[in-house]
């Protein structure tokens, strides 16, 4: 069984760092007694792996662009720093007949930043631009679900109706942003992105790509969202978002007076910044997926059951957390982290460290080094011609030193791993093509259904989340039920289940979970970061 942290403590350190948010301060002192007003030209360094292929969150499956699209566009509720649901541009909902129709009651007198009212017919629009086939949305038609139709009730009342109970669309909806339907159809699909008008705090600028997205204040924000603590608009005058290509470069933009934040501040530069005068050093912990690999198993040697479960004994993951993040991440063991509430505990007893283990079953399906190069060779593997080493690659956007460590442990046992790091459009090109061996996926929910979007073959589509080619009935029919299930304990017994046929199978490899790590200058107040960490707000945040 792998070590890692008492899961009882991480689950304490999960609750307090959620709602973790930066003092604010009602006045900023100006000199001479006079207070002058909360504001600052707010500049956020990002790693360039970050910057989307759109900022068209409907289009695009990748968070970063969901967070972006959050400062210019509100969704109808949000996840808030304390793990509830709250509305934004929704007033009140109603789930009916357990999930198979939702009715939302909308906010009146808001506007889009084009002038464009804010009614039932918007929300309307907005959810069948995405579930359109010619969007080709990514994640978010899959997220909303089986959607039957749409019902305008009245101006400020709208009612989703399912085939069968979406009893997760809170969740889904807090990542849809509600664009303007007279800029969307203006701009078209190919061109919105460059020209996002939402009911948000701030106006789109410009995108600058691989270097810059610049935002500004909307002086007529109604302070809709339920985040807000105070009325009217925000309080920052403009927000940069910056790509950086090199980590050394960004984790010193804090202290060079090149930024005011750093998002995911590399764990080897987190002593430069904790209790460090002058800086302020937040950690979130985030249930999810973690930094998983799945494995595509259509073809040999992948389709080798053996095999795969030799991948899973070869890997040390404490050592990659010791040797690549100095112990500061999660030891992940299974589809699901050790912070998600439905986490099997099982999945600590499924596999372990043990090469000798990898290489007797790597032996028994038929590699052996035949020439004492130390990779091992194809002897009667099925599918594969003799004398083919075994080569397999490994394929991500970022957090290449889990590869690198993985490499060095798996070349022990005889196998050669090939890292491939690609860019987010070769990656999305490459996971529609199925052209991989093993491919970083990564998914960032409390949820449960999180395990339906990655595991039923149902969704083993072109802009699906299941690449795996593995197809099992049990596994399908507990991760369908999760998504119409609405007791919690029901809904984490089937994602046991779930979890325990994906391990028994070894079609991902766990790795690790990122810990969020922000530096904030002290001069940053307001910041707030959702429960779910790589999001934040900041609808209250100033600069001093």
């Amino acid at each position: 069984m792998r070590n890692r942290h008492i899961l009882v403590t991480l689950i304490a350190l999960l609750l307090v760092l959620a709602g973790c948010t930066a003092p604010a301060a009602e006045e900023t002192a100006a000199g001479d007694g006079m207070m002058a007003p909360k504001g600052g030209d707010l500049i956020i360094a990002f790693p360039a792996s970050s910057e989307p292929a759109t900022l068209d969150g409907h289009i695009d499956p990748y968070q970063s662009a969901w967070l972006f699209d959050s400062f210019a566009a509100d969704p109808l509720v949000i996840l808030a720093p304390d793990a509830t649901y709250q509305g934004a541009l929704a007033e009140s909902w109603q789930s009916i007949d357990g999930g198979l129709a939702w009715t939302f009651n909308l906010k009146s007198g808001v506007t889009f930043q084009d002038g464009t009212p804010f009614n039932a017919e918007a929300v309307k629009y907005n959810l069948e631009r995405i579930l359109a086939p010619e969007t080709a949305s990514a994640q978010m038609a899959a997220d909303l679900g089986d959607v039957e139709s749409i019902e305008v009730v009245d101006n400020l009342t709208v009612t989703i109706h399912y085939a069968s109970p979406a009893v997760n669309l809170l969740d889904a909806l807090r990542r849809v942003p509600i664009w303007s339907p007279t800029a969307a159809d203006e701009h078209g699909l190919a061109g919105f992105d460059r020209h996002l008008v939402g009911t948000g705090p701030f106006v789109l600028e410009e995108w600058v790509p691989n270097d810059r997205i610049v935002f500004s204040r909307w002086d007529d924000y109604g302070g809709w969202n339920a985040i807000m603590d105070h009325e009217g608009p925000a309080y920052l005058d403009s927000v940069t978002i910056r790509f950086i290509g090199e980590d050394a470069v960004r984790a010193a933009m804090l202290e060079t007076g090149d930024a005011h934040i750093i998002r995911e501040l590399p764990a080897a530069n987190v002593e430069d910044y904790e209790d460090h005068e002058g800086f302020e050093l937040i950690t979130g912990y985030q249930a999810g997926t973690g930094l998983q690999m799945v494995i595509n198993i259509r073809n040999a040697p992948l389709n080798i059951l053996e095999l795969r479960q030799a991948l899973q004994w070869a890997t040390d993951q404490d050592a990659v957390n010791d040797l690549a993040y100095g112990g500061l991440y999660l030891v992940s063991d299974g589809p699901v982290n050790v912070v998600h509430p439905c986490y099997w505990p099982g999945a600590a007893d499924m596999y372990g460290y043990d090469p000798a283990k990898a290489a007797e079953l790597l032996e028994k399906v038929g590699y052996v080094d035949s020439d004492g190069d130390g990779i091992r060779e194809a002897q009667g593997v099925s599918g594969v011609e003799d004398g083919t080493p075994l080569s397999l690659r490994w394929t991500v956007l970022h957090h290449t030193e889990i590869g690198e460590v993985v490499q060095g442990q798996w070349r022990d046992v005889g196998i050669d791993l090939v890292l491939e790091q690609v860019a987010g459009p070769i990656q999305l090109e490459r996971r529609n093509a199925r052209d991989f061996d093993l491919m970083y996926e990564r998914q960032r929910t409390p949820d449960p259904a999180v395990l339906e979007l990655v595991w039923n073959s149902a969704n083993d589509v072109e802009g699906g989340w299941a690449w795996t080619g593995f197809v099992n009935a049990e596994l399908d029919e507990a991760v369908v039920k999760i998504l119409q299930v609405a007791d919690p304990s029901e809904r984490c017994e089937l994602a046991h289940t779930a979890q325990r046929i994906i391990l028994e199978n070894a079609v991902m490899l766990p790795t690790l979970s990122q810990p969020q790590f922000y530096a904030l200058d002290d001069s940053v107040h307001g910041f707030q970061l959702s429960s779910e960490s790589p999001y934040f707000f900041l609808h209250n945040t100033y600069i001093e």
